[in-house]
């Protein structure tokens, strides 16, 4: 069976909000706790999590997840140095052939999406969720496909990119929308 590790990102600040949107509620549980939550039931070996902007008033408040916290100074640079930051910690720990790329402002993600992007990994560089007619989060890369991705800078669209590289890039379809992520206050009336 081969090692996974979830690396979820928590590097997007959100506009309009008044303090981290990662500290914010939903349902009881904030936001992130709930993203946590959520991982923390999906079929991988580890959970990585990596914190961006207000890092060290996050990580007062986490729960107590059985995750990896690792803080990104460099949040600031783009998408591409959270991305880094995560693919390095795994790259330090135990061999692992597979990792599931999250956005822990995207609560919802249920452990048979998961489930269903890893067993599509046979002979696919990337596994990709098609949400009804739209590519979505999370992404499944195999060891060839992340190590690529140590050199990128800025901001990255990881979707864009995949989609640019279409050799080894597998989809699974999804007959259910996307969970939704939360970008502004907004986004929060219907949860």
């Amino acid at each position: 069976m081969p090692r996974t590790v979830a690396v979820v990102l928590a590097n997007d600040p959100g506009s309009g909000f008044t303090g981290s949107k990662y500290l914010s509620d939903v349902g009881g549980i904030t936001l992130i706790d709930r993203s946590l939550a959520d991982a923390s039931v999906w079929p991988v070996d580890e959970v990585v999590v990596v914190l961006g902007p207000e890092a060290e008033d996050i990580a007062a408040t986490l729960g107590s997840w059985d995750a990896v916290v690792v803080i990104d100074p460099e949040w600031e640079e783009g998408s591409a140095a959270s991305l880094r930051v995560g693919l390095d910690v795994v790259m330090r720990g135990p061999a692992t052939d597979l990792v599931v790329i999250a956005h822990a402002d995207q609560p919802g993600v249920p452990a048979r999406d998961i489930s269903a992007l890893l067993e599509a990994t046979d002979d696919a560089a990337a596994v990709v969720p098609k949400y009804r007619y739209r590519r979505g989060f999370p992404i499944v890369l195999g060891r060839e496909a992340w190590e690529h991705l140590l050199g990128l800078e800025g901001d990255v669209d990881l979707l864009g990119l995949l989609e640019s590289h279409p050799e080894g890039v597998a989809e699974v379809w999804f007959d259910h929308l996307e969970a939704p992520r939360i970008r502004h206050p907004e986004d929060f009336t219907d949860r």
